[in-house]
């Protein structure tokens, strides 16, 4: 699958995002974000807002709002916080779920 955007390590953005495609974030994101596919958070990515995915790895620390139609991944650095509602959830050993989670819908 090709990656259609990339919020690259030291970049800031804070607004809205609505995407088709596969969505990399390795920068700071505020604000509400939504793709019908793949949304990766890398190690050193961050968002605090509203998430909303058809599909989510989170390698780095995502705060707010998290709606996962399929797979919620959170990978050994991965930090969720917040709600989470995920059709189905992963969470791999050293990651950290903070949340109310709502999982299996």
């Amino acid at each position: 699958m090709p990656l259609n955007a990339l919020l690259g390590r030291g970049a800031t953005y804070e607004g809205d995002l609505s995407f088709e495609g596969r969505v990399r974030v390795d920068g700071l994101f505020r604000g509400r974000i939504f793709t019908e596919e793949l949304l990766e958070v890398g190690e050193e990515g961050r968002i605090e807002g509203d998430l909303d995915a058809q599909n989510l790895v989170v390698a780095g620390f995502v705060e707010g709002r998290v709606r996962v139609r399929g797979r919620l991944v959170i990978e050994p650095t991965g930090r969720v916080q917040g709600e989470v509602r995920a059709a189905r959830l992963v969470v791999r050993e050293g990651a950290r779920l903070d949340a109310q989670v709502v999982s299996g819908e």
